[in-house]
């Protein structure tokens, strides 16, 4: 089923997004990292539309890369995304931002995921093709070296000390990725009305506002 179809990612820096038109071709964005996304990821995707000779109105699937990630981040995507679809009310992929990492490393073999979410902390998933072998979750960097070490990739290298383990770069771009990804559960799309109308991001840990909240 040939679909226009928007993607949006801001789980880690700069903000992505995709457009793969009806026709196949694609188109790709990131934003500035110098300003807040609040300011960037409206002009950008507009901007994208243009590019593709599309308007809001030809759209007919929207995905999003719903976390763990940046709380700012999916937090302000969420909201645009939802603030776009408010009128057309269209079905919604939710898309694991771990995935889009796995992704990048071109590998088709399993790939752990690994972010430092800070506090102690990292979210970890394991992903092939693709495909989660095992849910996202957050745990201490104690419980994350006492896995069986493997390849594994990261957005932040250096945050990341696990010697033992095989470190994949990250060889292709995040729009790529997240296109790949977007086009993938697409294609697998049976009753659309199933689909979530507004996303709903996976934070898997609380925020910095939440832990000092916590502690007071």
């Amino acid at each position: 089923m040939k679909q226009n179809i928007l993607s949006l990612d801001a789980a880690f820096g700069p903000a992505c997004a995709c457009l793969i038109r009806q026709d196949g071709e694609q188109f790709h964005s990131s934003s500035s990292s110098d300003k807040p996304h609040s300011q960037t990821i409206l002009p950008m995707l507009e901007s994208m539309l243009d590019e593709a000779g599309l308007d809001w109105n030809a759209l007919e699937l929207f995905g999003i890369g719903i976390g763990p990630g940046s709380f700012t981040g999916l937090r302000v995507a969420a909201a645009i995304m939802a603030g776009i679809n408010a009128g057309p009310r269209l079905p919604l992929l939710e898309i694991p931002s771990l995935a889009i990492t796995a992704q990048q490393t071109r590998t088709s073999e399993p790939v752990w995921v690994i972010e430092d979410a800070r506090a102690g902390n990292a979210w970890i998933g394991l992903y092939q093709d693709g495909l989660a072998q095992q849910e996202d979750r957050s745990q201490s960097w104690e419980e994350v070296r006492r896995i069986k070490a493997a390849a594994y990739t990261t957005q932040a290298p250096d945050s990341v000390d696990l010697p033992e383990w095989e470190h994949l770069p990250l060889e292709l771009s995040r729009c790529d990725a997240l296109a790949i990804l977007t086009m993938q559960q697409a294609s697998k799309i049976i009753h659309p009305d199933t689909l979530p109308r507004v996303a709903t991001p996976s934070y898997l840990s609380p925020s910095q506002a939440e832990r000092n909240a916590r502690r007071a």
